[in-house]
């Protein structure tokens, strides 16, 4: 019956047999099954089943939510007896911007492999929300940080692992044809380029004397990669907001102008997240702290 209340936690969770089915290891024909039996052996409904959607009743609410803590706890206990072993090992599991994953992370996983080569790695290169219960151990996410930002991921753990001040910028090629914006509400005219997850959705944020501008910039080019869209203002395809330190060259050799420098921009942040939880494996644990360590090495040359 225990294991058939914990696939039921799953279920209540994803809100479906099949995705709770996934997570859990058997097949969708078993989970339905097994959700019957539970039924049986409880001798109450636990699921209001639809067309389109599965909810619990309000019996199976009660019983989802006394039973969770303790399946997290069992959970918790299987991890620390794991963590008693004295050689590092197992999957580790990271979701990761891809500028972080290409500057940063593959170095980082490189040199943990050589040190722990009993330690393997799923590595997702993705800007979008994932799911830290089952999908990832961990995951590295870019923001900008400006007035009245709100973390949406208040239920983890964050450390902050770098900032970057941001820089309004393109080429000279762009500023010859369309000329040069002199304030940020010029923008709502030009081409500009964003990646959304960084700046929040087309809104760029500036502040001068104290004064905040918020502008929505015309969409022209919305891309989850900062290094894409560096490439597409270095053809004069328009203004992009970007991370200063990942321009500098460019800046310093004159492919691209930084504009609006008048402005204070926003900060460039890249944060770690990862679930609460009473026990960490060992290898996450330890993985955790090399990478924290080795990206305040490595920040001043991306």
């Amino acid at each position: 019956m225990l294991d058939k209340a914990a696939f039921f936690i799953e279920v209540v969770r994803t809100g479906s047999i099949s995705e709770g089915a996934r997570i859990y290891g058997i097949s969708t024909s078993a989970g339905s099954r097994w959700i019957k039996e539970l039924e049986e052996e409880l001798g109450v409904s636990l699921l209001m089943r639809s067309t389109r959607t599965i909810s619990p009743t309000d019996v199976g609410k009660e019983l989802y939510e006394q039973y969770s803590p303790i399946y997290q706890g069992a959970n918790d206990v299987f991890t620390g007896i794991q963590n008693l072993g004295h050689e590092i090992s197992g999957l580790i599991k990271i979701a990761a911007t891809p500028l972080f994953a290409q500057k940063f992370l593959s170095q980082i996983v490189g040199e943990y492999l050589a040190m722990h080569p009993k330690v393997s790695f799923k590595i997702i290169e993705t800007a979008l929300p994932v799911d830290h219960l089952h999908e990832v151990d961990f995951s590295i996410k870019a923001h900008a940080t400006y007035k009245g930002h709100l973390d949406k991921d208040s239920l983890l753990i964050k450390r902050v692992l770098l900032r970057y001040p941001l820089v309004a910028c393109c080429s000279p090629d762009y500023i010859q044809k369309y000329e040069e914006p002199m304030t940020p509400e010029e923008l709502k005219y030009h081409n500009c380029l964003y990646t959304s997850t960084l700046v929040g959705g087309n809104r760029w944020q500036f502040e001068k004397g104290g004064e905040f501008t918020t502008v929505e910039i015309a969409q022209t080019i919305e891309i989850e990669n900062s290094m894409f869209v560096k490439n597409v203002a270095m053809q004069g395809g328009g203004v992009a907001y970007l991370p200063k330190q990942l321009v500098k060259g460019e800046l310093r050799e004159g492919s691209l102008v930084s504009i609006l420098n008048d402005y204070v921009k926003s900060e460039f942040e890249l944060s770690l997240y990862y679930q609460k939880r009473t026990q960490m494996p060992a290898r996450c644990t330890d993985f955790k702290d090399y990478l924290i360590k080795r990206t305040k090495q490595l920040k001043d040359e991306m």
